[in-house]
């Protein structure tokens, strides 16, 4: 159907039935549309193409040979309707060659004109397929009134009674003028219903495609809503942890600073008391208070820079993505495990290790970064919970049986919340779903001896 000459072509487009200006529509073919319409135009072709073989078949020659070709061709002309959603000009443009050629009833071309209208749009496309498809059915309707009474339908309807059909002759209970009238009327009448109907259902398409968008743009609507409410929610609470924590932790940066000031002059007070013969025990505890209070400013400063950067994350989400991406400094590796136990070891904890890691280049960055921070979890929470207390800690790492730590320390019941160690915070929960995330499993609680145990494992490959 779409093989026309590049003649053709241009006369189609000229005309504007091929024109390119005009919108395709979507339409919902439904299979017993799609049924109905080849099972009622084969059979309205048939019906005509019978009649008027009639005569001919008892005629021979040539006009049998017509006769029977076209009555096969009636049987299977419906199926073209099977492309009319793909390809709507040309089952148009097929459907009138069809009916000016051969003996078919107008039906044909009516119906492949509703399933154009439906499926293009254009002003001029519709007014040219209404006036083709016009002269058409006037065509193909007065044809069957120029045809001998015996092989009219037309003729059928207008007949008076017979006694015998198949002898008697027939007569008309009209002038076959009212009878061609008729005829025309009926196919003018059989377009408008093809164009309405036509129309109707291009209207609907046109309507559910408006109703789709319109929630669409609701629905981006709403989106947009929400990230704005979350953009203004998290700009609430960057402001309100700058207005709290980040001045709490600087003031707390400050009084360390001043404390170090302090502590440096009573060293040098001390010592020059010293030379003097002053008991050497002052000094050194002077000493240790300075180096005390150095690692307080120092860890409060850093703790004031942690702030700002979760602020500036709370601000732009962006940021907030590539920070919380794995880095050099946050993936578990030889440099960075070392530099946290050492930190650990600094700070007073007494550790234990038993590290048994390899291949550490090849293990993926995000499982990298959950282990690493898994460890700086376990520290921290065994630091938190049962300060000064023995704290020992395994790491395994390899390609085949992936990554376990386990970090067992005992409880403290001096401390505050020292026997509920894990419970309280936020902190293990939160490493426990983003071990699940990474595909692996985290545990912790009292063992039978009363020590508290955190076990993490995670795959070598990131599920």
């Amino acid at each position: 159907m779409t093989s026309l000459t590049p003649g053709s072509q241009h006369l189609l487009s000229h005309l504007g039935i091929l024109s390119d200006d005009s919108q395709f529509v979507e339409v919902d073919t439904k299979w017993w549309c799609t049924v109905a319409m080849i099972v009622f135009a084969d059979l309205m072709c048939f019906v005509e193409t019978v009649f008027l073989m009639s005569d001919a078949v008892k005629q021979g020659g040539l006009g049998a040979i017509w006769s029977i070709l076209s009555l096969l061709l009636s049987l299977a002309v419906g199926f073209i309707f099977l492309k009319r959603s793909t390809y709507p000009e040309y089952v148009f443009l097929f459907a009138c060659l069809l009916v000016l050629v051969f003996p078919f009833d107008s039906i044909l071309s009516t119906m492949a004109l509703s399933a154009l209208l439906a499926r293009r749009s254009g002003q001029r496309r519709s007014i040219v397929a209404i006036v083709i498809a016009t002269a058409i059915a006037v065509f193909a309707q007065v044809r069957d009134t120029l045809q001998p009474l015996k092989r009219s339908v037309w003729a059928v309807f207008f007949a008076k009674p017979r006694a015998d059909t198949a002898h008697d002759p027939i007569v008309l209970a009209s002038s076959i003028t009212t009878m061609r009238v008729t005829a025309i009327i009926a196919a003018l009448v059989s377009v408008l219903i093809a164009t309405l109907i036509g129309l109707h259902i291009r209207s609907r398409a046109n309507l559910k495609a408006e109703t789709l968008k319109a929630n669409a743009a609701q629905t981006q609507a709403n989106n947009l809503q929400t990230s704005l409410s979350n953009q203004q929610l998290s700009d609430a609470i960057a402001a309100e942890a700058h207005d709290t924590l980040a001045h709490t932790l600087s003031l707390v940066a400050l009084n360390a600073n001043a404390l170090t000031i302090q502590t440096g002059k009573l060293a040098k007070l001390v010592r020059s008391n010293h030379q003097t013969g002053s008991d050497d025990t002052l000094t050194a505890l002077v000493d240790q208070t300075k180096r005390e209070s150095e690692q307080i400013r120092s860890q409060a400063a850093q703790a004031v820079n942690e702030a700002h950067t979760v602020i500036d994350m709370l601000r732009d989400p962006q940021a907030a993505v590539n920070a919380l991406a794995a880095s050099d400094e946050t993936s578990l590796s030889r440099a960075t495990l070392q530099e946290l136990l050492a930190s650990s070891t600094d700070n007073g904890t007494r550790l234990s290790t038993w590290i048994d890691i390899n291949q550490l280049s090849e293990l993926n960055e995000n499982i990298g970064k959950v282990a690493y921070r898994a460890i700086q979890e376990g520290l921290t929470n065994a630091r938190k919970h049962a300060p000064g207390a023995p704290v020992s800690l395994e790491v395994t790492a390899r390609p085949e049986a992936g990554i376990h730590v386990h970090l067992i320390n005992p409880v403290v019941h001096n401390v505050p919340n020292g026997p509920a160690q894990g419970n309280g915070g936020a902190g293990l929960p939160g490493l426990t779903e983003r071990v699940h995330t990474a595909g692996g499993n985290c545990s912790y609680g009292l063992d039978q001896r009363g020590q508290f145990n955190l076990e993490v494992s995670l795959p070598w490959i990131a599920k």
